[in-house]
């Protein structure tokens, strides 16, 4: 649930940032500068900082800007106090995963996780990505992990899509199903 949540926060802000950073001609260096500060959103020191009441929203912002420095310019820096002051930091790194899936969709490019209780062949991962690529209407690339908790089948997560053709997604839900029946 938390992670729904941080998504629905993180997407105003990165539709903000994304149709910015196009109106400027500025895709690259608005993606490098949300991934980095992803990055440094990401570290333990700074998590602690984050939760402190200690620490200023200003703190914060000199913070990021040092660490920052190269990537930043001035509306950057602003769109960086704008999120300490509202307390939006933390969602950084779901604000640049958001960013790149506008990015993607624009360059009609995807990035597909696929999730499957075994490793997936050379050919079936060319069959899949074949697959999606007719679906979806875009270049699909592939991530695959392996859950040996699914039992068999695969879960493919497109964006916001998510198809579950898990053995153990089926179970569930035939489980689900029963005991809403009874």
């Amino acid at each position: 649930m938390k992670l729904t949540k941080m998504i629905t926060i993180a997407r105003p802000y990165a539709l903000a940032a994304y149709e910015f950073a196009v109106s400027k001609g500025a895709l690259s260096a608005w993606g490098a500068m949300l991934d980095t500060a992803a990055l440094l959103t990401q570290d333990q020191a700074v998590q602690r900082l984050l939760d402190s009441p200690e620490v200023t929203s200003q703190q914060l912002v000199s913070l990021y800007c040092d660490v920052l420095d190269k990537y930043l310019n001035a509306e950057m820096i602003n769109f960086i106090k704008l999120l300490a002051e509202y307390g939006r930091l933390s969602v950084l790194p779901d604000i640049a995963e958001q960013f790149k899936l506008y990015r993607a969709e624009q360059e009609k490019k995807l990035n597909v996780q696929v999730t499957s209780a075994v490793q997936l062949s050379e050919s079936y991962q060319q069959k899949l990505i074949d697959t999606l690529t007719r679906r979806l209407g875009c270049q699909v690339t592939l991530e695959c992990e392996i859950d040996p908790e699914l039992l068999g089948g695969a879960i493919i997560t497109a964006g916001d899509t998510v198809m579950d053709g898990s053995v153990r997604g089926k179970l569930d839900r035939m489980v689900k199903f029963i005991s809403e029946s009874l």
